[in-house]
């Protein structure tokens, strides 16, 4: 196998993935934190909250849980998908509530309830999309401009051939499938705010039935997301964008109805 030039609308979608990755969430938080005087320490607190109770917590029990199962949950696409959603609603939603209620007490706002969802969202998508975008996105100019061909020389052939198997995927991948990443990270983005105002209710309000609607509502959007992606990816991006924009309709009303 030889090196391939990566397609232009790979590259393209590449950048978008970047932009959605990066440039939203930037752009979330420069807009609340001059317009609507939001703090930075709710940004903070949701970048840490998912760190810690996603990527670490949830981390650790997936690991003990499948070490335990074998393949009884992951070799069965609706078990998966009902575990993984189960999980992922407990994790976060109960990360969100502890976080709200214990970390930002001394910022209980409507404004800072939206701020912590892009600081949640944002690294989520930060870790999962943004970094490995840029990854891609210096492999496909140095793929382009040649320069690659000349690290590989350096390579034995087996080590050049497994090199180059890695890399085979930017030019392969079909530029939409490098589009859809990015539409899910900014889809991903709005729901995370939206699951951030109703944990604020909860605390604010006092009121389970509120933290309740955001695990539900994640659990929900999870589950098709994991069970459609075996069938579809347009299909999956679809539904999950439909069932995410009813979501942000719902708590919309929900933020309306809020003095502070």
């Amino acid at each position: 196998m030889e090196l391939q030039p990566v397609p232009v609308g790979n590259v393209v979608g590449m950048m978008f993935s970047l932009m959605a990755a990066f440039g939203l969430p930037i752009g979330l938080f420069i807009y609340l934190w001059r317009k609507k005087k939001a703090a930075f320490f709710s940004f903070g607190t949701g970048l840490l909250v998912f760190v810690i109770f996603a990527l670490t917590l949830e981390s650790m029990v997936h690991s003990m849980v499948f070490q335990a199962t074998g393949d009884l949950i992951t070799g069965n696409p609706f078990l998966y998908a009902l575990y993984g959603a189960l999980m992922a609603a407990a994790f976060e939603e109960t990360g969100r509530y502890l976080g709200m209620k214990f970390v930002m007490r001394n910022y209980l706002t409507k404004e800072n309830a939206l701020m912590y969802g892009v600081g949640h969202g944002g690294i989520e998508a930060i870790l999962l999309l943004g970094l490995a975008s840029i990854n891609n996105l210096v492999n496909s100019t140095m793929i382009n401009s040649g320069s690659m061909n000349g690290i590989l020389e350096g390579l034995d052939e087996a080590s050049r051939q497994t090199a180059i198997q890695g890399l085979s995927a930017l030019w392969e991948t079909p530029a939409l499938l490098f589009f859809a990443a990015g539409f899910e990270r900014i889809v991903a983005v709005f729901l995370q705010i939206a699951l951030s105002v109703l944990i604020y209710r909860a605390v604010k309000e006092k009121n389970g039935r509120w933290y309740w609607a955001a695990f539900g509502a994640h659990f929900v959007v999870d589950f098709a997301a994991v069970l459609l992606s075996n069938v579809s990816i347009a299909l999956t991006e679809i539904v999950v964008a439909a069932m995410t924009a009813a979501v942000v309709w719902y708590v919309r009303k929900a933020y309306l109805e809020l003095k502070v």
